[in-house]
């Protein structure tokens, strides 16, 4: 991994972020149920993450094996977006403009590690590797 990656991921994420939270936000704006904000922001970020991510950040050619894997990886996130939300937004009482970025803060982790397996790792199935 070069110095280049962690640089080229905390941008990209950094548009993933903001792109969640935009979908978050304007999703309570309009009155949109949190479940369903949640799952429409996966739909919106996973997508421009995948790419972005395997372009910029790990240097991968698209493909539908990893797409299929970085969508699964990413799945993680329904619930833990969903939870951390929640949390900050109901029981901490944070207006939804603090509690998204917040709960996005927490997950940024957890989806580098995520993300990084899911682009970055050889697919052995494809190389023909054992």
């Amino acid at each position: 991994m070069s110095v280049r990656t962690p640089f080229a991921y905390m941008v990209i994420a950094g548009i993933c972020i903001a792109l969640h939270n935009v979908v978050i936000i304007l999703s309570d704006r309009v009155g949109i149920r949190l479940w369903l904000a949640v799952l429409l922001s996966f739909c919106v970020v996973a997508s421009t993450g995948y790419v972005l991510h395997s372009v910029f950040t790990f240097r991968r050619p698209l493909a539908p094996i990893t797409f299929a894997r970085y969508v699964i990886a990413m799945v993680a996130n329904i619930p833990l977006a969903f939870v951390t939300i929640w949390f900050w937004h109901q029981q901490a009482g944070l207006p939804m403009v603090f509690a998204s970025p917040l709960a996005s803060v927490c997950m940024l982790a957890l989806n580098f590690l995520l993300g990084r397996w899911a682009i970055a790792t050889p697919n052995r199935w494809m190389t023909g590797g054992p």
